[in-house]
């Protein structure tokens, strides 16, 4: 064999390797979308399949509910996205969204994003033809709502990109803007910009939450997230609930001297999903009877919400920690370090977690070890 001959052979070889490396890459960069939607739609339900299918699709992804939930992308939609630059991620995360929308809401049919259902399924395509157009349009809008909400809430816009997007699907697939018995293609715009000002709505909610909490209207604040939770309910929007619930509570609460003297020793580490620190003001409590049975229901109610927060999603520590705040101050130190011992080591020597157990064994009258883990936090 000649040198060039070689030469051919090696660059051909690099050559492949390459590109084995780029759909490598393509494929860990979706599944690193698929990954903070899952988190993001925060389900106890254990996350379907995410497959690459090794032959061309009919549609960009497509769920199917049985044997084994999955999800399976069509390899030239991740083409598709690159084309589309900074906006790729976008356009990813808004098909994959959608058909996780269905698989959260047990739709136990599979779906290929909603655009056309073609005769490659005989059983799908007879349970289709038993169905409404308008009750496979209520189906899709629920896909379609739920998708861009939890999209969005997932650090994407889906909103930025939809109409190219879908412009892009129509035409490299070759589906007709009308096929019949389905929605047609501009009765899906019409879905999103319903969705999008469905999700606006809810964001203003949000917004007002945050605010009515930050002015002390945790009666207030509590009412706007638990109107979220009944149309998008998230692990967050547990965890703000709980905070709220928990610093209701705290308002009422005595101050002890050892507080007063030093408020930020004794300042529970609660937090929101709005990455600010909430602290225990130092102020006038009322410590009458009416106080106390309030102060008890909402550390109660808050316990509640932080529960079903982790249950949303075990990893989900933040929760943790604040439900360890809430033990603590339901007079169960034990309780609160028990919790903080459940996290995994590196967060259990965060600040956040440190603090709490500080505070439980000071309560506990381990006033030597709080002092030591003061003394190393530098307060």
């Amino acid at each position: 064999m000649n040198k060039f001959n070689s030469l051919l052979i090696s660059l051909f070889c690099i050559s492949q390797l390459a590109f084995s490396q780029n759909v490598k890459n393509d494929e860990n960069k979706v599944k690193e979308i698929f990954d903070k939607l899952v988190l993001a739609y925060g389900s106890p339900k254990s996350a379907p399949q995410l497959i690459f299918s090794e032959n061309p699709l009919s549609s960009p992804a497509i769920y199917y509910a049985k044997p084994d939930a999955r999800i399976v992308i069509d390899k030239k939609f991740i083409v598709i996205c690159k084309s589309l630059n900074k906006y790729g991620a976008d356009a990813m995360a808004t098909v994959l969204s959608h058909e996780l929308a269905h698989y959260y809401s047990d739709h136990t049919f599979c779906s290929d994003f909603a655009f056309a259902m073609r005769n490659e399924n005989k059983d799908l395509s007879s349970k289709l033809k038993h169905q409404s157009k308008s009750e496979k349009i209520a189906i899709e809008t629920q896909a379609d709502l739920s998708g861009l909400f939890y999209a969005t809430i997932a650090g994407y816009n889906p909103f930025s990109i939809y109409e190219e997007l879908l412009d892009k699907i129509y035409t490299s697939y070759n589906i007709g803007s009308s096929v019949e018995g389905y929605p047609t293609k501009a009765e899906r715009i019409a879905i999103n910009s319903k969705a999008q000002q469905k999700i606006a709505q809810l964001y203003v909610i949000f917004q007002q939450g945050v605010l009515a909490g930050k002015n002390g209207k945790y009666d207030l604040a509590i009412e706007k997230f638990e109107t979220i939770n009944r149309h998008f309910p998230s692990r967050e929007n547990y965890n703000n609930i709980g905070v709220y619930y928990t610093l209701r509570a705290l308002s009422l609460y005595p101050v002890s001297r050892s507080a007063y003297l030093n408020p930020e020793r004794f300042s529970y580490p609660l937090q929101i999903e709005e990455k600010s620190r909430l602290i225990l003001e130092k102020q006038t409590r009322s410590n009458n009877m009416e106080s106390q049975e309030i102060i008890k229901t909402s550390l109660l109610a808050a316990q509640k919400a932080f529960e079903k927060s982790i249950a949303l999603d075990p990893n989900y520590y933040n929760s943790y920690i604040n439900l360890a705040c809430v033990y603590d101050l339901l007079d169960n130190p034990e309780a609160a370090l028990g919790k903080i011992k459940e996290l995994p080591v590196n967060i259990q020597k965060q600040k956040r977690s440190k603090r709490i157990q500080a505070i439980a064994y000071y309560n506990m009258e381990l006033k030597d070890k709080a002092e030591e883990i003061w003394i190393e936090l530098g307060i």
